[in-house]
């Protein structure tokens, strides 16, 4: 399905083309100039000594988790609100997910939630950041560093963010970057794995078919996908400037319907705002939600759901666990944000969004 005003929009310029082009006039296509000069711009960019870029996103966290030995048998603490990327890269591997519960602040998991479920069979620790909620993920890297526990950073699409000083990506063992066409910078597809093991990031990388010991290996990134990458993360600092334009417009846009709570940073955050996502209030149920998502694609804006809750859909069976995080995922709404959305987009979604809650309002009185 297509809409007029797109979720994500990582849109090529002429130095893009120009930098794809160049790459596919270079005597061999194939080779490694652009990917390698791509990894070494990714690793300065989350303060790391190793960037394994691969050529799909989905692929990215089962390629981790199998090169740091978790596989069947072996537990993974994962956020209870989410994406459910994560439940299929921990099923894709054979290891088991146990849920740390969120904060109904930041809406991810804080360091005492997350020692609250750790046993001696946690293998690892994934938490993914906020969209502009704040985060304590910092926290969790050192409860998970006392505990020798392996934590993995998800910074996701959020490349650019910062938390308690630290860069998006710099924190735990390793950490996953989202380049899909999802994400605030884009190769058109794949993922980089950021890491300062080297012997893990030679792992991830894993060379040929014939040679590799991880069965999840991924294939590395093109040279054309690292050629478009590396010329968006040259633009990184203007486009996150012009995301979080966005994210402040939206806040005085949306700031006056009260049925909304919004997203905000906190004085040691800073967003790279690569999703806008707001709650509605106790008094929506998921279907209103629903209805309301639906009136806005009708009128050619893609909203869509901002966040799951994991444990239900892994299991239908513990749908009582973790009931923040279950509560939350009924009231989330993912809205439109990126370089390219216009400030007339912005007061259309706004105004569409007041419209859609004000229906749904009326119809749950009548």
């Amino acid at each position: 399905m297509t809409f007029d005003i797109h979720m994500s929009n990582p849109a090529a310029t002429r130095s893009d083309v120009q930098a794809v082009a160049s790459a596919l006039q270079a005597s061999s296509p194939h080779g490694s100039t652009h990917l390698a000069a791509f990894e070494e711009t990714m690793a300065l960019r989350t303060a790391r000594t190793h960037a394994v870029a691969i050529a799909s996103a989905e692929q990215a966290l089962p390629t981790l988790l199998a090169a740091m030995g978790i596989t069947n048998g072996r537990e993974v603490i994962l956020p209870a609100l989410g994406e459910t990327a994560c439940l299929r890269a921990v099923r894709r591997v054979g290891a088991t997910p146990r849920f740390a519960e969120c904060d109904p602040g930041t809406l991810v998991p804080q360091a005492a939630t997350t020692e609250a479920v750790m046993t001696n069979e946690t293998a690892a620790v994934i938490t993914a950041h906020g969209d502009g909620w704040g985060s304590g993920l910092p926290k969790i890297a050192d409860a998970c560093a006392r505990r020798e526990i392996p934590f993995i950073e998800l910074v996701g699409t959020k490349i650019g963010s910062t938390c308690a000083g630290a860069l998006a990506g710099s924190l735990g063992r390793a950490a996953i970057i989202d380049l899909s066409t999802r994400s605030i910078i884009s190769g058109g597809e794949g993922a980089v794995i950021v890491t300062d093991d080297e012997c893990l990031a030679d792992r991830c990388r894993g060379g040929d078919y014939t040679q590799c010991d991880n069965p999840h290996r991924a294939d590395p990134m093109a040279e054309l996908n690292a050629a478009l990458a590396l010329s968006q993360a040259g633009r990184l600092s203007s486009i996150i400037a012009r995301c979080t334009s966005a994210a402040e417009q939206y806040m005085v846009g949306l700031s006056s319907i009260p049925e909304l709570l919004l997203p905000a940073t906190t004085p040691d955050t800073q967003s790279s705002w690569s999703r806008y996502v707001v709650r509605l209030d106790e008094t929506f149920s998921a279907s209103d939600r629903d209805e309301i998502i639906r009136g806005m694609q009708r009128h050619d804006i893609a909203a869509g759901v901002g966040l799951v809750h994991l444990p239900s859909v892994w299991d239908a069976t513990i749908e009582g666990e973790c009931p923040i995080s279950a509560s939350i995922a009924t009231r989330t709404i993912a809205l439109p944000i990126h370089a390219d959305l216009t400030g007339r987009d912005i007061d259309l979604i706004c105004q569409t969004l007041q419209l859609m809650i004000q229906r749904a309002t009326f119809s749950k009185a009548s």
